[in-house]
């Protein structure tokens, strides 16, 4: 890639993806496998599933916004009402490990059949495992055996990387980059015993920084990855400053389409055919 502007569809000013990682209590599930969990952090994270997700539904269905959620293995199986009702939504649902176990503590034999075993079950509940085209490490953090599990998968592209504000290829992979500034955890995730000073911040003043960061991708043709989570930004609060972002995307000149639409839209691009006007023009063409 150069530092020439990057050609959106339809002439637009940059880009923008919505995208949810669908965790709950599994992360402290894997993190505490040895051990008995600890029940002030299950039960925050249970919150997710419980209240969280639905309330995030109901966000973006008021904003008309279709975004991309990367689901646990083990979530789906624990709940796949909750999968079923994102799939309902029309949203895109998202590999994201089967315990939330990061690829960096896996040899790549448990990391293929861990994988395999989330996509089949997040298949069967999508439609299809021909509709589950993305992954997102559960660590943002990757390992050359991930990427090449998922190309086996026929996994289109990643989303868990930061080489780049723009779509990028990384392994022989679309990489649709994400960022911390735009992830809620280093906002919000506060799970008791931490020195004064450390989250949760106002909800306000996170939703004031995701909108300089939507007005800095509109100005600079970049793309911006907000991750939020269930278990933290689906309490009432943060849901609210998420409403005030979507709407300020609503507002901008940056193109809100699925991650899986931004990532198809690259590989158009890098195969050297003709830009796809649309989002499901894009996804058509990948599919």
């Amino acid at each position: 890639m150069t530092d020439q502007p990057y050609p959106w569809p339809d002439d637009h000013r940059g880009a923008v993806a919505v995208t949810v990682d669908v965790d709950g209590p599994i992360p402290h599930l894997w993190k505490s496998r040895d051990a008995s969990p600890r029940l002030a952090e299950l039960e925050q994270r249970a919150y997710g599933p419980r209240r969280g997700i639905h309330r995030l539904l109901r966000t973006f269905e008021r904003a008309d916004v279709i975004g991309s959620f990367y689901i646990p293995g083990a979530y789906a199986e624990m709940h796949p009402d909750v999968v079923r009702a994102i799939r309902d939504g029309g949203h895109e649902i998202g590999l994201h490990g089967w315990m939330h176990e990061p690829p960096t503590d896996l040899d790549r034999a448990t990391m293929a059949s861990t994988t395999r075993r989330a996509l089949d079950l997040l298949g069967e509940l999508a439609g299809g495992t021909d509709r589950v085209v993305g992954y997102r490490s559960p660590s943002w953090d990757m390992t050359e055996d991930a990427f090449s599990v998922l190309t086996d998968l026929g996994i289109r592209y990643d989303s868990s990387m930061m080489g780049d504000d723009r779509p990028y290829r990384m392994h022989g992979m679309t990489e649709v980059p994400v960022s911390w500034v735009l992830d809620d955890a280093p906002y919000y995730r506060y799970v008791g015993g931490a020195a004064p000073g450390s989250p949760p911040r106002s909800p306000r003043d996170v939703a004031t920084q995701w909108c300089d960061e939507i007005e800095a991708a509109e100005a600079e043709g970049t793309l911006a990855v907000i991750t939020v989570h269930d278990w933290m930004s689906g309490r009432p609060a943060p849901a609210h400053a998420l409403q005030r972002v979507l709407d300020r995307i609503a507002e901008s000149d940056a193109w809100l389409a699925p991650v899986a639409d931004i990532a198809a839209h690259h590989d158009q691009i890098v195969a050297g055919h003709p830009v796809a006007n649309t989002a499901a023009q894009a996804d058509q063409g990948a599919r």
